[in-house]
């Protein structure tokens, strides 16, 4: 939580619903928070007409439902405000019993404290949103499947401070310091 407060994100913990567009989407002019507007730099179609640059709340909510990896977004305390269809399908949860947990809820237990350093790590590291050192993989421990990781992603702002974690189910890696790729989980699995 200290961390958490250093980095500027200490209101965010309990924040609910979608989470906000200034998280998840580039505005190309605007403050962030605010819809983006069409502008010079908007792109243009080979007709010559311009090109929405914003996603609106359904298409936004659709895409996320329409994912084919499953996927949620956890608050920077870890707690799940969100998930699309797919991460309930794959975990075997619903919507509401995955927003009553928290990652660490559906992380294997012999990985709970390998799993606080390394999202410690990810908190405390530098502001710049190109640096490295934001995702970490985690053996999973679901109430149905042993087959299953976590791909827990810190997205930050433009301006480099943590917003929330995107959180996707993966094949369950070897060991929570696994430093292969994550292989996404999907539905034939």
């Amino acid at each position: 939580r200290h961390v958490a407060a250093q980095n500027g994100v200490w209101s965010l913990g309990n924040f609910g619903g979608v989470p906000p567009k200034s998280a998840m989407m580039y505005h190309q002019s605007g403050a962030p928070g605010t819809d983006a507007v069409p502008s010079q730099g908007s792109q243009t179609s080979s007709d010559g007409s311009v090109l929405p640059n914003k996603i609106e709340e359904g298409d936004y909510r659709h895409v996320f439902n329409s994912c084919t990896v499953g996927m949620a977004i956890a608050s920077m305390g870890g707690a799940f405000i969100d998930c699309n269809k797919l991460f309930c399908q794959l975990s075997n949860y619903t919507k509401q019993e995955v927003c009553s947990m928290t990652v660490f809820n559906l992380t294997s237990r012999q990985d709970l404290q390998p799993a606080f350093d390394l999202i410690s790590q990810m908190l405390s590291a530098p502001a710049n949103p190109n640096a490295g050192n934001t995702a970490c993989v985690l053996r999973g421990s679901f109430k149905h499947r042993n087959d299953l990781g976590l791909n827990v992603t810190l997205i930050k702002g433009e301006d480099g401070v943590a917003k929330c974690f995107c959180v996707t189910l993966i094949l369950n890696p070897s060991s929570p310091f696994d430093t292969s790729r994550p292989i996404p989980a999907t539905i034939e699995i």
